[in-house]
């Protein structure tokens, strides 16, 4: 599927701001799933964007405004040609037993992801057995998550944390992945957070998020519990980390402008 992203970020200060720091997750990843054609990134006021790939080997984009200004637009376009991954091999859950160590980081808590709580029993799910297929049990629990909340962008705020998501049954896409992140990570099995966009769906009308868990003989397969729905050829991922704080859409810092009005726009659209 051939899919044309706009992303627009705008924030506007009622004073003048300056010495503003930016970092942009806005490049969507070129692999095997999907074909980056075209990228393009415009900045005001203006300044020269430098790029670097992070830790995660997502493609990351910063600058620095130094003058003063009182509005700072970002535009991001892209086109992109998505495929459809096959379906993972259907290996057991025991084929995980030997991997720990290669993938710590995607099974360790984070501050957004805390493991101390029982997430199986406050989501009222259930351990995968050993033998039992990993792909038919990250299908059930995705479709399980799909069915526990109801998705509402007025429940929750960025910072959200994960257990009042949790009590009170309601968030928007973040707050589904990374409860999923809690529940796989808690039994065992690698799970990533994955910032993108999705073309049709619930989430598709800002920047959606989705997990990747690691399927032995298959690699990483993404599962959307905010749409029950494994990724298609609609999904276009951008970055992925341990956790939204790891790839959101843009972070900074500046001085001075008071309390930003912030307005966002994405429009994914086949082409």
């Amino acid at each position: 599927m051939l899919l044309s992203i706009y992303h627009l970020t705008e924030y506007v200060y009622p004073d003048e701001a300056r010495d503003s720091f930016n970092e942009l997750w806005l490049y969507p990843v070129d692999d095997h799933r999907q074909g980056l054609l075209e990228f393009r990134l415009h900045i005001a006021p203006h300044t020269m964007p430098r790029s670097r790939q992070d830790y995660f080997h997502n493609r990351v984009y910063s600058f620095h405004v130094n003058h003063p200004h009182q509005q700072l637009r970002v535009e991001m376009q892209a086109r992109v040609l998505t495929f459809t991954a096959p379906e993972p091999l259907p290996v057991p859950v025991q084929a995980l037993s030997n991997l720990e160590s290669r993938f710590f980081e995607f099974l360790a808590p984070t501050p957004r992801v805390p493991l101390h709580y029982n997430w199986l029993e406050l989501l009222s799910l259930r351990r995968p057995h050993p033998h039992e297929s990993l792909h038919a049990y990250l299908l059930e629990v995705t479709e399980h998550l799909y069915r526990s909340f109801r998705y509402d962008t007025t429940a929750t705020q960025v910072d959200t944390p994960l257990i009042q998501f949790v009590e009170g049954r309601a968030g928007v896409c973040q707050d589904y992945a990374q409860a999923m992140l809690a529940v796989l990570r808690s039994v065992g099995i690698p799970a990533r957070y994955v910032s993108g966009y999705l073309a049709t769906g619930v989430g598709s009308q800002g920047s959606h998020a989705w997990v990747e868990a690691f399927v032995p003989g298959s690699g990483w397969y993404g599962y959307d519990p905010t749409n029950n729905s494994v990724i298609t050829e609609r999904y276009v991922k951008k970055a992925h980390g341990r956790d939204y704080d790891d790839c959101p859409p843009i972070k900074g810092l500046r001085r001075g402008g008071g309390k930003e009005h912030l307005q966002v726009l994405v429009r994914v659209e086949a082409v």
